[in-house]
């Protein structure tokens, strides 16, 4: 017995030490000197607090691609080879300039096919390389490809960002802004003269890099890309295309928060080590409420003016309080919206701060409100276009936020004319008296590919012949569609124009004799010549909402 637990007293010690020596190893780690020429921003520590409850890191949600042009099928190859060594590039990344999708990789040939509907701009992106731009040639193959340069970046000035938080290095990604400071101006090229493609190479990185195609790709435009927010894992590589003077903004959703000065200069291509030590972030709170009556405003929406790292969101709850951090300690205002009151800058308030009080003025009687949805997925449309047309006076244009609402001061007293518009979409025009309660305004696609992606129409397609197998031009093809779609409209409003999907049920044929119909009548049903004659054709066809049926002959 005396054996045994001699045996397990020397079993703990041996544990104890070997703990002891892998915390001492991790401390030594976590805690390392920073590498050479790092710019340190040391801080204390504390108990980290992290996002407060009603509040989103906006900037940390995934983010939806459009599928809106997408083919079954390539359309277009790309082959992509370095500019220097004339190598071909695998694992390049073909995306759209708008929206920033992933179409496409190439392959260990440099190949790429592209399934596009129609022609659009393309962005290409490798690691290391310059971005380029690359309109589409619909119609090239691999026999045809279109031809990539990428020009390897030798030019940028590269910092390596490493974050350490109270306990080493960060697992999770940090959130980077970079601000220019006073006197950090634009810069000529640093490309060399002389050279076409490098110079259109640079041109194409300088531009391309601030949009959503560069999301992953660190690449900093000094002045022309200050808002822009890095979201970078430790040890990642940021690229300057000009030198300058920055203050570096840094938090993380787990209530982390580091701010420094960081200076980039040296010659074009220098490369150095940047150590930003992290903190626990503070946080203010308070409630909102109506300064009329003193009642709490529920669903008030508190954003940082000037924007965070993170892209903060809060929410007040029923009792009307809120908490939004972490936040740098520096001072903030911080704008609120309500949908019945009127938008509010308060402010400057230091951080930590509890108990504010924001008090917000009614909005006047006329007001409208609302919020531009597309149809049929019913997701916000930012930036659409909404008018106010009275009778009398000049109309009172209003532009959609980032959730879709909007907010018009409506002139006159009588019902006019509300027209809403985005790009990509049918406008919707109603009759609309001031005041009214707050909307949803609705927007079907304008486009037939916008309505074949939303599965809200289907195409027929197919020839009309007479006797002898010939094309007929000018013939009228009608669909008979076994039940019309129900109609869309909105209840109880008075819509004037795109309140529902009206597509015709009647084409007429091209001069090869070739049709294409496209309905959102849906189903069974048959397809006829509108006005048919002995021994003509029908075709009965089972539609699918967003399919295309090719192949059709009809014949009279």
């Amino acid at each position: 017995m005396r054996v045994l637990v001699v045996l397990c007293l020397l079993a703990v010690l041996v544990a104890v030490l070997v703990t002891a020596s892998f915390t001492d190893l991790w401390s030594r780690a976590a805690g390392a000197d920073p590498p050479p020429g790092a710019v340190t921003a040391s801080r204390g520590s504390s108990t980290v607090e992290v996002l407060a409850p009603g509040t989103v890191a906006t900037r940390a949600l995934a983010e939806s691609a459009s599928s809106e042009g997408i083919a079954d099928q390539p359309t277009a190859c790309l082959q992509v080879f370095d500019y220097a060594t004339k190598r071909p590039l695998a694992g390049a990344a073909v995306r759209r300039v708008q929206g920033g999708a992933e179409v496409a990789f190439t392959d260990e040939r440099g190949f790429a096919g592209v399934p596009l509907k129609d022609r659009e701009q393309l962005a290409v992106v490798l690691d290391d390389y310059l971005l380029r731009l690359v309109p589409t040639q619909l119609g090239s193959t691999e026999a045809e490809p279109q031809l990539v340069q990428l020009v390897r970046d030798a030019w940028s000035w590269r910092r390596r960002l490493h974050f350490v938080g109270p306990d080493g290095p960060l697992a999770t990604a940090a959130f980077v802004r970079f601000r220019p400071r006073e006197g950090s101006g634009p810069v000529s090229s640093p490309v060399p003269p002389g050279d076409a493609v490098l110079q259109r190479a640079w041109s194409e990185h300088t531009m391309l890099a601030g949009l959503p195609v560069c999301r992953d790709v660190a690449v900093q435009v000094g002045v022309y890309s200050a808002d822009r927010v890095h979201r970078l894992a430790d040890a990642a590589e940021v690229r300057f295309v000009a030198p300058g003077d920055f203050t570096v903004e840094v938090a993380t959703t787990t209530g982390l928060v580091a701010r420094a000065d960081l200076r980039v200069d040296g010659a074009p291509g220098a490369s150095a080590d940047v150590r930003l030590d992290l903190v626990p972030g503070t946080f203010v709170g308070g409630t909102v409420v109506a300064a009329s009556t003193s009642a709490p405003l529920a669903g008030a929406e508190l954003t940082v003016q000037g924007g965070d790292p993170l892209g903060l969101l809060a929410t007040t709850a029923a009792d009307g309080t809120f908490r939004i951090g972490p936040l740098l300690s520096v001072p903030v205002t911080l704008h609120v919206r309500h949908g019945d009151h009127e938008p509010f800058a308060f402010g400057p308030v230091q951080p930590p701060a509890d108990g504010v009080r924001i008090e917000l003025q009614p909005l006047p009687a006329s007001t409208l409100r609302g919020r531009v949805r597309a149809r049929p997925g019913l997701q916000p449309l930012a930036s659409a276009t909404i008018v106010w047309s009275p009778s009398a006076g000049a109309p009172v244009t209003a532009r959609a936020a980032a959730d879709g609402t909007f907010l018009l001061r409506a002139t006159g007293a009588t019902a006019s004319r509300l027209t809403v518009q985005a790009p990509g979409y049918q406008s919707l025009a109603e009759l609309v008296s001031p005041g009214s309660p707050f909307a949803d305004y609705d927007l079907w696609p304008a486009t037939t590919a916008g309505r074949l992606d939303a599965h809200l129409s289907a195409m027929l397609q197919g020839i009309v012949v007479d006797a002898r197998g010939l094309p007929l031009p000018n013939v009228a093809v009608r669909w008979n569609p076994a039940r019309r779609s129900p109609d869309a409209g909105v209840p109880g409003r008075r819509v004037l124009d795109g309140g529902s999907l009206d597509l015709p049920l009647v084409t007429m044929t091209l001069p090869d004799g070739s049709f294409a119909l496209e309905t959102n009548c849906c189903g069974q049903g048959f397809l006829s010549l509108s006005q048919p004659e002995a021994g003509s054709t029908t075709l009965t066809i089972d539609v699918v909402p967003g399919t295309t049926t090719n192949g059709l002959r009809l014949q009279r």
